[in-house]
Parts: structure tokens; C-alpha cells; sequence
């Protein structure tokens, strides 16, 4: 892939990041670097989540948003996601036009080594 840290575990799709469910801090997200973009992983209800880290809307540090329950809101214009729906849930304002797609997101699996494997996740599957 050309960065540092990754490789493609041997199952086609999944991406080995060497990082071990405990270095996954439960109050801040985990930045990481994909062949899908920029991803955070958030631990929410004793759950792994990882989707894109930017907000779709202005490329807002998503990332660094306030996390509530299973949401997260884009401290930029306070667009708020489902972590586990991957889709706009601040219903004051429209849920469509651009911006409004949900998020991308990876899937979260302990492999056979005990680290971490990524697999892109189908956005209709979210």
C-alpha cells in the first residue's frame, strides 16, 4: 500500500494495523491511516467502531467531536452521526443533499494474533 504499518492479512479485504484491542483508549478515538481514508476507532458500549474521520460535510475533524452514547458530533457545524448506523442524525436540519451520505466504516475483528484487522464496510451495509 505504501504506508507504513499496514499489511493485508491473509482473509482478501482485511487490513492489519498491529494495534491490540487494549491500546484502544475508551475516551478519545484512535486515528488511523487506510487505503479507505483517514478512520477513527471509538470504543462505545464496550464495542470497537471505526468509520472515516473527517466530516462528509467540510472535512471537519469529525474525530475530535463530542461523543455521546453512540453519536458523535462534528465540532465544525455540529453535524451529529450514529457510530453505529454511520448515518446524520441531528434532525434540526436536512438529512440529504451534499454531505448528508453516511459515513464510511470499517468493520472491527480481533484476528488469530489478537491485533486488530479493518475491512471496509459496504455503505449500504452499514
Amino acid at each position: 500500500f505504501g504506508m507504513p504499518g499496514m499489511a493485508l492479512d491473509p482473509m482478501p479485504g482485511n487490513l492489519v494495523r498491529g494495534l491490540e484491542p487494549s491500546s484502544i483508549d475508551p475516551e478519545r478515538p484512535t486515528f488511523v491511516e487506510t487505503p479507505w481514508g483517514p478512520m477513527a476507532i471509538y470504543v462505545v458500549e464496550g464495542d470497537l467502531l471505526c468509520v472515516q474521520a473527517f466530516c462528509p460535510h467540510m472535512d471537519g475533524p469529525l474525530f475530535q467531536g463530542t461523543l455521546s452514547g453512540t453519536s458523535i458530533t462534528c465540532p465544525w457545524h455540529a453535524w451529529r452521526y450514529d457510530l453505529r448506523s454511520c448515518k446524520r442524525t441531528d434532525f434540526a436540519r436536512p438529512r440529504s443533499g451534499p454531505g448528508s451520505e453516511a459515513l464510511v466504516s470499517c468493520e472491527v475483528n480481533v484476528g488469530p494474533s489478537g491485533t486488530l484487522l479493518l475491512r471496509h464496510r459496504d455503505p449500504a451495509q452499514a
